[in-house]
């Protein structure tokens, strides 16, 4: 909870130095931004780490849920590089290549959770009475 209101006043007191600085020096407001957004950004990878390791700490405990945390990693993953691009592409206003990125980021989630769905409608098949 601390980390993630340090990060929030990062953002806050980068944001509105780069505002402040925005009219007179463009360019010292754009190279602002992205300097915080680039500190944040390794913190964050830093807290991914940790987190990292907890599940692979979790899944030592139950192999055959292997699969299924490797595949939720995978999703997240996908989820959170397609939502930032897209955000990214809106503020350059960029809708129609937001969307097709969201959309991208849609099916390709789709593909990666398919297999699950499936094994998951095998596991259910066999628990009915009459089907072996």
């Amino acid at each position: 909870m601390e980390e993630l209101f340090r990060t929030i006043g990062i953002c806050f007191l980068a944001g509105f130095m780069s505002l402040m600085l925005k009219e007179k020096a463009p360019t010292i407001s754009m190279l602002l931004s992205i300097c915080a957004a680039a500190f944040l950004l390794t913190q964050l990878f830093f807290s991914i780490q940790l987190v990292l390791a907890m599940v692979q700490r979790f899944t030592s405990f139950l192999p055959q849920m292997d699969l299924y945390v490797g595949t939720l990693l995978k999703v997240l993953v996908i989820a959170f590089i397609s939502e930032t691009s897209s955000h990214l592409l809106k503020g350059a206003n960029q809708q129609m290549l937001a969307t097709v990125v969201e959309w991208s980021g849609k099916i390709f989630i789709l593909m990666i959770a398919l297999p699950i769905f499936y094994e998951l409608l095998q596991r259910m098949l066999t628990l009915l009475p009459g089907t072996h």
